[in-house]
């Protein structure tokens, strides 16, 4: 066998290849995971899978020590591809259920218990992260357990986001969180063997080597009873933060979590190494007003805690989120929203903690904490520097440089560039720009954001000091600094960065630049034979996938050879793909939507994709997976098969489309979303993806296509109760706190407006048509503030509202608003201004969606593009009514 330094010399999958020669078994690789599969391992859908849990610098001596075991038995397994793939997985960026697996192995269900058992006593005293999803075997070992999906032939980690069906048909989610679950079908294999051992003993209290083994919730009391929890304040990978009550005293504190072997970086410093150097930085700025001062550090088991005190119940980001931005005057009341006084504030504080030789590096507005008065504190200093060097992290959009290296020099100067960005957020309600590798295109693009939330404002002082802060002139930025510590008025200078003028030639452009984007997409998904760490509606569905892509290519296929070809190549791609038989029926999320696509392609040499749709019993009746969905894209379907002759196929998918229509009428389909209302529902309950105008939608299209008269009267009834309930839905969405989700497509005013002037035209009633446009002027006030710019929950879905109002016989105001938003996203968009890189939902990235990426945002650019902006005024748009409000 090699030597560990030999192994570590030829990498991990050369390592595991000597380990399995003569075996039998194969080896494939993607980005982040190898898999070792054993053409003996029957195919399973779900059933107990082993994880083990190791440190980066381990990682090689785990695989020499575990790929022997498994050897022994019938089982599947994957590997982190690398040490640095792992370094990431453990710090829970990716998903936080990740951390810790560096191993997953997938064995027969009657080898669970024994193999779970000599792989815990191989590794006994080893370390390694806890997985907080799993149940571990035995406590002194890194060996874990849970139930969940398991799909032979596919990414084995595509489980996220699927649901598993037990022996009664009930369903039960297969996502890894961060708690332990367990179906009701499923008894623990572990606790069984234990209750076994111990029946006849102890016949009615059995203790299982897995109960005893798994981590308890932290006590209600801690620190040898100092301390009591009294609720959380986030959740973490990292550790938890609670709020807690000193016994002795009664004083209100912050309890910090920082679990072991958790986020380690290259030089082995891992969450807690970061909580030291937190206790440390707040004793060097004890005193200073807006600091939280340290109370205590000690240790439980392997985790280590701080305690501090409590600054106040709210974040900057959820004060913005849940009161509205910060304006020029304050609020009545004891919550002071006036954005002059958040600017003096901050900068006082950052000057004390940098007089102490501190330099936050971190400063952001989940950092920045509110007390009841409305007066803001700096939390979190793990990051922070205290020797003029950077410990490497950082925050996208708020750090000064785009991915700052440990042991960088720093300054106070970097801090200013944060505060900057920070007080943006305060007064739009936007995260900075940082799509874009330049950090000056996304200054650039953030100032024109600003621009569009204070469009009038152009001596604004607001705008003045931000341009200022951000400034990549250092002294700059001191200066813009020094205005606010002496309390005196800012400069009044004119600002710059407006935001684009949409004029024809720069659309062409925009939209040329946008199909070639989606075209380089496709061919990159093609090429990558297993996209690491996407499940099959990731890969395939209509939403995210190829479908969504391929159709919105199709529409360019005519002007664009390139495209044609591309959507050729990615309808073959996706009818071969293995993972299409795992999609369950949805319209956005499955099979319906890329049967739709497959359809519209309709290449030759595409091989036939009759995909036998069944409903099953517990399909929701929403839009994007459930029974409104499955029916709209089946009436599409027929209308294409009947066009081409194919009338046996058309009335089977319009036999489809009735078996919805009918179930919906009946009440078998849930069609309104569940759970309790959020800050972030919006008009969720009557919205167009989950809620009752995605309902009403198909309703009213089944009865023009069948003339079903029990689809057209619960339709019209159901425009009505929608009619009369948006007045209230306008009202909210312009209070102060609203979410700007009230804007979007998927759950808000976008959607449920497009609905709206559907029927209005339908029914040629001008009331409805009113108000939609009602719906589309709200959203028009929230777009600004809007910081996405994809269809599902951003800017191109709100555009697509205008353009319906425009081509309904509202061509000027609309169309104008179109290119209002138009603007907006070139604003948010990094790139050049006629060859944009459009940011995907994380903001950070681009992305071949539909719902959240290129693919979206170009069929809204299409639409507007084939409107033509210069029409406007003549009255000359007159595009038909959508079947389904995806551009189509």
């Amino acid at each position: 066998m090699p030597t560990p330094r030999a192994q570590q010399d030829m990498g991990l999958r050369g390592q595991l290849a000597a380990l399995v020669a003569g075996h039998g078994r194969r080896i494939r690789a993607d980005d982040t995971w190898l898999y070792l599969e054993d053409p003996a391992m029957p195919t399973l859908p779900h059933g107990w899978k082993l994880h083990v849990s190791t440190r980066p610098e381990l990682l090689a001596r785990t695989v020499a020590v575990v790929v022997p075991i498994l050897l022994g038995y019938t089982c599947d397994a994957k590997f982190a591809a690398t040490t640095q793939v792992l370094r990431e997985l453990n710090t829970g960026r990716r998903n936080p259920a990740t951390v810790g697996k560096a191993v997953t192995v997938y064995p027969r269900t009657r080898d669970v218990v024994a193999l779970g058992e000599e792989l815990a006593r191989a590794l006994a005293g080893w370390t390694g992260p806890r997985i907080p999803s799993d149940r571990q075997v035995r406590p002194d070992a890194p060996v874990y357990y849970r139930y969940g999906p398991i799909h032979a032939g596919l990414p084995q980690d595509a489980d996220r986001d699927l649901t598993m069906a037990g022996p009664d048909g009930r369903s039960f989610p297969g996502t890894a969180h961060t708690s332990y679950r367990q179906p009701p079908w499923a008894q623990d294999p572990f606790a069984a063997k234990a209750t076994s051992a111990t029946s006849a003993a102890k016949p009615t209290s059995a203790t299982s080597a897995a109960t005893a083994a798994a981590p308890p919730p932290v006590s209600t009391r801690i620190g040898g009873d100092r301390y009591r929890i009294t609720a959380g304040i986030v959740r973490a990978p990292q550790g938890d933060v609670y709020r807690a009550v000193e016994s002795a005293t009664g004083r209100q504190l912050v309890v910090k979590q920082a679990r072991a072997y958790v986020a380690e970086d290259a030089a082995g410093v891992d969450a807690r190494g970061r909580l030291r150097h937190e206790h440390r930085v707040l004793r060097v700025l004890a005193g200073i007003e807006g600091v939280p001062e340290a109370v205590d550090y000690f240790r439980h088991g392997q985790d280590e805690y701080l305690v501090t005190t409590d600054c106040g119940p709210r974040d900057l980001r959820r004060d913005v989120l849940n009161f509205g931005p910060y304006e020029d005057r304050p609020a009545a009341g004891p919550n002071t929203r006036d954005w002059h006084a958040l600017a003096a504030r901050l900068s006082r504080i950052l000057d004390e903690v940098h007089r102490r030789g501190v330099v936050l590096c971190d400063l952001k507005p989940d950092n920045v904490v509110l007390d009841p008065s409305g007066a803001c504190h700096l939390v979190d200093f793990g990051v922070s520097s205290v020797d003029g060097r950077h410990s490497g992290g950082w925050t996208p959009g708020y750090s000064l440089v785009t991915a700052p290296r440990s042991g960088q020099p720093v300054s106070p100067a970097d801090d200013l560039h944060a505060l900057g960005a920070t007080l943006y957020y305060a007064i739009s309600g936007l995260d900075p720009v940082r799509i874009d590798r330049d950090g000056a295109v996304n200054r650039d693009r953030t100032l024109a954001c600003l621009a569009g939330v204070l469009p009038e404002e152009r001596t604004h002082p607001a705008r003045a000091l931000i341009a200022g802060l951000l400034s990549p002139d250092h002294q700059e930025r001191t200066a813009t600094a020094g205005w606010l510590l002496r309390g005196g008025p800012l400069p009044q200078r004119r600002a710059t960065h407006p935001l684009p003028r949409i004029t024809p030639g720069l659309l062409d452009d925009v939209t040329a630049h946008a199909v070639a984007t989606c075209v380089r997409q496709a061919r990159e998904l093609i090429r990558t034979r297993e996209p690491s760490g996407r499940t099959p509606k990731q890969l395939l569905s209509l939403y995210e996938g190829s479908a969504g892509l391929g159709l919105e290519l199709l529409h360019h296929a005519e002007r664009h050879p390139q495209a044609r070809a591309a959507a050729a190549d990615l309808a073959r791609w996706t009818a071969r793909h293995p993972a299409l038989g795992l999609l369950p029926p949805g319209l956005y999320d499955g099979r319906t939507g890329v049967e739709l696509f497959l359809t519209e392609a309709a290449a030759p040499d595409t091989p036939s994709t009759v995909i036998d749709i069944r409903l099953p019993a517990d399909l929701d009746g929403d839009q994007i997976s459930g029974a409104a969905g499955v029916g709209t894209g089946h009436l599409l379907l027929a209308e294409r098969a009947h066009a081409a002759g194919q009338h046996a196929a058309g009335a089977r998918y319009l036999a489809v489309a009735a078996q919805c229509a009918r179930g919906l009428l009946e009440g078998h389909f849930a069609t309104v979303a569940p759970g309790r209302p959020t800050a972030d529902t919006a008009a969720l309950p009557d919205g167009f993806a989950h809620g009752r105008a995605g309902v009403a939608h198909f309703l009213l299209a089944h009865h023009r296509a069948s003339g079903d008269e029990a689809s057209g009267h619960r339709a019209e009834q159901m425009i009505a109760a929608l009619a009369a309930a948006t007045p209230d839905h306008l009202a909210a969405a312009v209070r102060p706190g609203a979410t700007r989700r009230y804007g979007s497509w998927c759950r808000g005013l976008a959607g449920l407006g497009t609905v709206l002037c559907q029927a209005g035209r339908h029914y040629g009633d001008g009331a409805l048509l009113d108000l939609a446009a009602d719906a589309a002027r709200a959203c028009l006030v929230l777009a600004p503030r809007m910081g996405q710019v994809i269809q599902c929950c951003g800017l191109a879905g709100t555009g697509e509202l205008m353009l319906d109002l425009a081509a309904a016989g509202r061509a000027e105001e609309f169309g104008a608003a179109a290119e209002q938003i138009a603007a907006l996203i070139l604003a948010r968009s990094g790139g050049d201004r006629r060859a944009p890189i459009f940011p995907d939902g994380t903001l950070g990235a681009e992305s071949a969606s539909w719902a959240t990426g290129t693919a979206g945002v170009l069929s809204f650019l299409r639409l507007l593009h084939a409107a033509g902006p210069a029409d406007w005024k003549r009255g000359q748009v007159t595009r038909a009514p959508r079947t389904l409000p995806v551009g189509w």
